[in-house]
Order: C-alpha cells, then sequence, then structure tokens
C-alpha cells in the first residue's frame, strides 16, 4: 500500500471528500489529489501527518501505518515521529546503537519489543 492510497482509504471510509479533507488538514486539494494519487511524495513533517491522523481519527496502530507509509514514499527513510523521538531523548541512538553491535537476531527483537510492551 502506498501512503496516497492509505490516506484516500481513510478518507473514503470517513465519508469525507478530498477537499474537505484538504480544508481541514490545511493543505492545497490540489496538491493532496497528486500525493493521492502517487504522483507527489507524502509529506514528512509530523505537524501534518498528526493533523492528518486526527482528522482521519486513525487508532495508534493506523498512526504508525501512516507514519511508516509516508517515510517509504517520501525522501526520508526514518518515519517522522522516530526522527522526532531521537531528537527529544539522546539516549535512543544508544538504544539502536546497542541493538546493532549486539546484532539481535529478528525472534530476539521480537522478543525484546514484547518485553517492554508487556513491562511499560
Amino acid at each position: 500500500m502506498t501512503f496516497g492510497g492509505f490516506v484516500k482509504e481513510n478518507r473514503l471510509k470517513q465519508k469525507m471528500g478530498l477537499r474537505v479533507f484538504a480544508a481541514k488538514i490545511g493543505e492545497d486539494a490540489g496538491n493532496w489529489c497528486r500525493i493521492e494519487g502517487g504522483r507527489l511524495s507524502a509529506p514528512s513533517d509530523i505537524k501534518i501527518l498528526n493533523k492528518i491522523s486526527k482528522v482521519l481519527e486513525l487508532g495508534e496502530k493506523q498512526k504508525e501505518i501512516l507514519f511508516d507509509l509516508a517515510a517509504k514514499d517520501s525522501k526520508e527513510k526514518v518515519p517522522a515521529d522516530i526522527k522526532q523521538q531521537i531528537a527529544a531523548n539522546k539516549i535512543v541512538p544508544i538504544l539502536f546503537r546497542t541493538i546493532d553491535k549486539k546484532k539481535l537476531s529478528k525472534e530476539k527483537l521480537k522478543s525484546l519489543i514484547k518485553r517492554i510492551q508487556d513491562e511499560y
């Protein structure tokens, strides 16, 4: 799925026209038509992505998908919410480097994530 396709699908679930949606997020309807059609890249600005999430009434998992698709479809490689966490919390890069140095397998990473989710 593309960012534009995801936004369009969720916008239509809300029975919201493109112009109404664009107005609610404070963006140009023509540009949003091009984004949904894949002719323009996704925004990487966390403020816009948060507005989209709010207007589309996305749950936490759906919001994560929105951010991941935006990073994939834009020139950014790291989702905006993750970039914000890295900037706000200087220990996050240490966590990533530790994981990299330990060469944790995918299964060990999943186990670590589950432990964190269960404990906190």
